[in-house]
């Protein structure tokens, strides 16, 4: 047995954002860690799991051999996917989810594929490797059906909700903001109001033609944009990204403020990021979790029902 956790401590809001991001956002970063982009929105997530929360830990086929039962249990529910099953199964789980794609590696899959591949999936499995290639084929499939929907894709929850508290794991520390600071949706303070007008009024000068009027509404009225990133945080939680982004300029769009330039895009994307920073706090003043009527009348009063279709709509992607 070590002594020392193998696990690091793990930081709920990098896992909380990486949860939540799609394919575009986890390119983005995957890009600006100088990792490869290529490959589907589950394996960049596993892969930016791995590069941002568990760089530390040895995840080759021989490290995962020398993980306890509850460490491997830990590690599975860090990458959001099924945690329960024998000492076994998960070591076949955690090696699957960090190396395969359950997109390609399909119990069909396996018809086509070279034997030699068949017997590494084989040893690397911890199932027998000798034989004809039908009993080869027999094997893998078997485990791929044991462990169906178990490995490859995050749990729905998560994907739509992302940590809704800290994770529960047994062998490693969460770690908690310095001077508990929490974070969730807060009425935006003056400082952040006037930064934004700033922001928007600079955008106005320099951006174009087309986007001049909801520009020049949005600098001169901050508290109604504010409101609106309120909402969009309220619906997609307090981390901002651009899926964010988009389901705000989707409601400004409802509410006549169509922009048009992607340049505009950007500008109110780091409006809205500007908001969403007073959102990490001391206070408890957080705003999550209020019912239709504190919505109604704190955020958006006239577009609750408009909003309602497409805030269903982001909830289900």
């Amino acid at each position: 047995m070590r002594e020392v956790m193998a696990i690091p401590e793990i930081d709920p809001l990098v896992l909380d954002r990486l949860y939540r991001s799609d394919l575009r956002s986890l390119r983005e970063n995957a890009e600006h860690e100088g990792i490869p982009k290529r490959g589907s929105v589950e394996v960049l997530r596993a892969s930016l799991i791995r590069h941002h929360v568990l760089s530390d830990l040895d995840l080759s086929w021989e490290g995962i051999q020398s993980f306890s039962n509850r460490e491997l249990g830990d590690l599975l529910r860090i990458f959001g996917v099924k945690a329960s099953g024998s000492h076994k199964e998960r070591r076949q789980r955690i090696w699957l989810h960090v190396t395969q794609d359950a997109n390609r590696l399909t119990v069909e899959s396996l018809a086509t594929m070279e034997r030699q591949k068949l017997v590494d999936l084989c040893r690397n499995l911890e199932i027998p490797s000798n034989g004809p290639r039908t009993v080869l084929m027999g094997h893998v499939a078997g485990v791929l059906a044991s462990q169906r929907r178990a490995w490859g894709h995050i749990k729905r929850s998560l994907r739509r909700n992302g940590l809704l508290g800290d994770p529960k794991l047994e062998t490693t520390k969460v770690r908690t903001s310095e001077g508990d600071s929490k974070i969730g949706v807060r009425v935006p303070d003056v400082a952040s109001l006037e930064d934004v007008s700033d922001l928007l009024s600079h955008a106005l000068e320099n951006g174009e033609p087309e986007d001049s009027r909801v520009l020049q509404t949005l600098s001169s009225d901050p508290g109604k944009f504010g409101r609106m990133v309120g909402t969009v945080g309220l619906v997609r939680g307090p981390i901002w990204g651009q899926s964010s982004t988009d389901l705000l300029i989707s409601i400004m769009s409802v509410r006549g403020l169509k922009i048009i330039s992607e340049r505009a895009r950007k500008d109110i994307h780091l409006a809205a990021s500007r908001i969403a920073e007073c959102w990490v706090g001391d206070s408890d003043e957080i705003l999550e979790g209020v019912d239709v009527e504190s919505l109604r009348y704190r955020f958006d009063d006239i577009g609750v029902e408009e909003l309602g279709s497409m805030i269903r709509k982001s909830r289900s992607e």
